[in-house]
């Protein structure tokens, strides 16, 4: 049986995406072809299906437009251009941002910036989703390149800022370090995209999101198959791909507080949370009465030393619990409980379930089964 001819136009260039399709392709014997965009004397009838990455760029819609007149089966990685219906696999770009919310959140930030270079459907999906996940007390500014460095400078520190993808948190990185602003200390960082290149060759590490690119492009082969097979070409068709986890490096390595002391302390809890210890601990570190300690908690933070020792606890633990490979026991061990019964009763009463409930009810989350043909 000859294998179909599937044209990639996945631009600018994406190995996560290319490696994704490949998988795929091999699977089903596909013949792999790539272009940037199609000539205007080429047919696009050569072709028995395309993938591409259509972005908000006049000669782009228009290819994307002549395929679809011409009826061959097509798939968008994105959804840059919405009013061009036809089929998509894309990211699930509103979750992508209330999971960096959940991230900045879970370190004390009070204050938040959405980052970007430009501005497209999918900058106002992240940024949407960034903001639902954020309390209504919490503060958001909208940063743009063109102000940046004023944006940096005018911000309530410590500030949390999201960025579009991760080149855009490079440039926020570069402008942060061009007013000599503290990276994460005033400003903490967070990219989108979980590109090793980007993250790790900055003068300050960072922190991603990973997209789930190369399952993103293998959802958009396996929808594109199910067209090239006959399927109804439902030009609404849609596959939703989850993201992955947050990469923390240095760039939000950070607890936030503007308060020097509480900032100190909150540090102080965050970097011994795997050993039994108290309030007395933490202010014999500091140096400080613990009734000053704890004045200082009700004042600004308005929970407990021991409410906060509680509550980085189980955040670690929680984010331990979304790897099913690690030990109960293990978890318990590395967030300074006892032993693994003593944090099955100090998780089920804060949060209704055990811990191999909440691991399994994760789990389901994040392997959700893709949402297709639907707006």
């Amino acid at each position: 049986m000859q294998g179909k001819n599937v044209l990639l136009m996945i631009t600018p260039y994406s190995q996560p995406r290319m490696e994704g399709v490949a998988r795929f392709a091999k699977e089903h014997g596909w013949n792999l072809m790539t272009a940037d965009r199609l000539a205007g004397t080429e047919n696009p009838e050569q072709f028995d299906g395309v993938i591409m990455s259509l972005r908000n760029n006049a000669r782009q819609v228009a290819t994307a437009r002549r395929i679809i007149a011409a009826g061959v089966p097509a798939v968008d990685l994105t959804i840059e251009c919405p009013e061009v219906e036809m089929p998509r696999a894309i990211s699930d770009n509103a979750k992508i941002g209330g999971i960096a919310a959940q991230h900045f959140l879970d370190r004390g930030f009070e204050h938040f910036a959405f980052f970007s270079s430009s501005w497209s459907n999918v900058h106002r999906l992240r940024y949407e989703g960034f903001k639902a996940a954020l309390p209504e007390d919490a503060t958001l500014e909208r940063w743009t390149l063109k102000d940046v460095a004023a944006n940096v400078a005018a911000a309530r520190k410590p500030v949390a800022a999201l960025a579009y993808n991760d080149s855009d948190a490079a440039r926020l990185v570069a402008a942060c370090r061009a007013q000599d602003v503290s990276i994460p200390r005033d400003v903490a960082i967070m990219g989108i995209g979980n590109d090793p290149f980007l993250c790790e060759t900055q003068s300050t590490p960072i922190s991603s999101v990973d997209q789930n690119l190369a399952q993103n492009a293998y959802d958009g082969a396996r929808l594109l198959d199910g067209l090239m097979r006959g399927g109804r070409r439902r030009r609404d068709a849609l596959a939703v791909t989850p993201p992955g986890q947050v990469f923390a490096r240095e760039s939000s390595n950070t607890l936030a507080n503007s308060d020097p002391l509480v900032r100190a302390a909150l540090l102080c809890i965050h970097a011994n949370i795997s050993h039994p210890f108290g309030a007395q601990e933490i202010a014999g570190k500091l140096g400080i009465p613990r009734r000053t300690l704890d004045r200082l908690f009700a004042n600004v933070l308005h929970r407990s030393v021991g409410s906060e020792i509680l509550r980085q606890r189980l955040i670690r633990a929680k984010r331990l619990l979304a790897d099913p490979d690690v030990p109960i026991k293990n978890i318990a061990a590395a967030c300074g409980f006892c032993n693994a019964a003593y944090l099955t009763n100090i998780f089920r009463d804060e949060t209704g379930m055990t811990p191999r409930e909440w691991r399994t009810r994760e789990g389901r989350a994040s392997a959700r089964p893709k949402q297709e043909n639907r707006r």
